[in-house]
């Protein structure tokens, strides 16, 4: 029996994801919201974005949705002035919404000396980066035996860390909330798509994840999945013993793609005492 994936996956709004990725990366004060007691949203809510915008709560769902619609230039000025967009990044909206074509590929990404020392600085936690596509440049020790040897005998598409969470069975065997985890990671992968529109490389990467594991289509078509970043992940270690782990994200100021990704203990732990090596 033929069982032939077929990739005819809806291909994402590019507009709809730019402006769900700005959303959420600004905060209510920044466009003059404040922010009420206990609130721990991150970014704005879909909501406010409309009513910045001066455009029905419901449209501009639709529009954020990626449904068949064409935004007036007045819609989308509005859109910009609501989320605060500077003149390149107005440009580049209204681009979006008239479906300008791709132009060009993001350079070669590599790391830096000061990175790599900085990762060894933070053993034994551990730690990683990555670049815009997600590709790992780079890993201490620790992170290389508790989640994978990415600088060793691996394939330019297994260096990258949503290739990792989505199709590695390391993975799936290391993260105790596994499904949970790759699908977060592929709807932040969106919003990094959303930034980079120019670039073809996301949509092969996205290609190639998802003829590895049809799966990963319908958490991709989720989009009403709103990852937690930071969130605390519970790791099964090869000895069979689960730990939680903390993730901090740490941007580079002069290259804000490339991202430092490292992991502590609970207050109460000690990654001092704990053995990553494989057991075998």
């Amino acid at each position: 029996m033929n069982t032939e994936v077929s990739l005819n996956v809806r291909t994402p709004s590019l507009l709809g994801d730019y402006l769900r990725a700005r959303r959420q990366e600004i905060a209510p004060e920044a466009v003059g919201i404040q922010r009420s007691t206990g609130r721990n949203r991150l970014g704005l809510s879909r909501a406010e974005v409309a009513d910045l915008a001066n455009i029905s709560v419901a449209y501009y769902d639709l529009i954020e949705r990626g449904h068949d619609l064409h935004p007036s230039g007045s819609v989308i000025d509005g859109l910009a002035r609501g989320l605060g967009l500077t003149a390149d990044e107005r440009a580049h909206l209204h681009d979006l919404a008239t479906g300008a074509k791709p132009r060009r590929q993001a350079e070669p990404e590599e790391l830096t000396d000061e990175l790599e020392e900085l990762l060894d600085s933070i053993d034994p936690n551990p730690a990683y980066v990555v670049g815009a596509r997600w590709d790992v440049l780079g890993s201490n020790h620790t992170a290389r035996q508790l989640f994978s040897d990415w600088e060793g005998k691996r394939t330019k598409r297994e260096r990258n860390l949503l290739w990792f969470y989505c199709c590695d069975p390391a993975a799936r065997s290391l993260f105790v909330d596994w499904e949970q985890e790759a699908a977060d990671q592929l709807a932040l992968f969106r919003e990094a798509y959303a930034r980079h529109p120019d670039d073809p490389s996301f949509k092969r990467i996205l290609d190639e994840i998802f003829k590895s594991n049809p799966a990963a289509v319908d958490w991709w078509e989720r989009h009403d999945n709103d990852p937690k970043r930071g969130r605390t992940k519970r790791i099964r270690l090869a000895s069979g013993e689960v730990i939680k782990l903390n993730q901090l994200v740490l941007l580079v100021s002069d290259t804000p793609d490339i991202r430092v990704i490292s992991y502590f203990a609970d207050a109460d732990g000690d990654l001092d005492d704990v053995n990553f090596d494989d057991e075998e």
